[in-house]
């Protein structure tokens, strides 16, 4: 790879990072990053010192959250397969790996993070069998996954999830439910659906459509964030998070 082609590399990496950990209520995907953004701000107080796996890390979007003082290394895996989907050369995975395959020892990490990767393996309870086999008895799994959003990353995309059924493959495999907590409401699961389908693919689109994609985004973010508050309707909702402990 050239030295330009790092550097755009580089730059486009820098500008998916501030996406995540900042995203601005400009852009159609607001509702969904904020909302996943406040998620792990809520779960953060969970890790406990030690070692964390990051499976199905991309980027890292969110270690600079969920790594303390105390943890003594953050390593990331993610599949090569799927990879290409998403963040392809942007990826800062340290290992490559099938997820369903971890390639490390029982009891080995403090942590787990594995944030919106559930819905893209096809057997869900191998995957959390895995992260609970490398998990030391003790340790903490940190976990989001969709329940309400449009395909994405296809093929690799197979299911969605209610709080009560990743409730269910957590236990099955050893872990116990610490804090459940959801991501927006039905005014923003609604919002944030009819922002993906207005505004699908901005690459390469003319100014008057950017242009239009930031007014109407700006708009429906600010209502929907205020419709959230006054009728906080909790059937309906973008997604949900866990921290879970295995078991002694």
């Amino acid at each position: 790879m050239s030295q330009t082609e790092n550097q755009g590399t580089l730059n486009e990496s820098r500008a998916r990072m501030q996406d995540f950990l900042n995203p601005s209520r400009r852009k159609p995907l607001y509702l969904e990053r904020i909302t996943l953004l406040r998620m792990l701000l809520q779960l953060k107080d969970q890790v406990i010192p030690g070692d964390i796996l990051d499976v199905g890390c991309g980027i890292k979007p969110y270690q600079s959250i969920l790594e303390t003082r105390e943890t003594s290394v953050y390593w990331g895996a993610d599949y090569p397969v799927t990879m290409t989907g998403s963040y392809a050369e942007s990826t800062r995975t340290d290992v490559h790996a099938d997820c369903l395959k971890l390639p490390f020892n029982t009891n080995q990490f403090d942590n787990v993070i594995n944030t919106q990767v559930l819905e893209h393996v096809p057997d869900p309870s191998q995957l959390i069998s895995e992260m609970s086999r490398v998990l030391k008895p003790g340790g903490i799994l940190i976990i989001t996954a969709p329940m309400t959003w449009p395909l994405h990353e296809e093929p690799y995309d197979f299911y969605r999830y209610t709080q009560h059924g990743m409730k269910h493959l957590l236990e099955a495999s050893g872990l116990n439910i610490l804090v459940t907590t959801g991501r927006g409401y039905a005014a923003s699961t609604l919002g944030q659906l009819l922002l993906d389908v207005l505004f699908d693919r901005p690459e390469n689109r003319s100014l008057l459509w950017k242009i239009c994609s930031n007014v109407t985004s700006l708009a429906v973010n600010i209502s929907c964030e205020g419709l959230d508050k006054l009728i906080p309707a909790s059937r309906l909702r973008l997604g949900w998070g866990m921290a879970a402990v295995k078991k002694r």
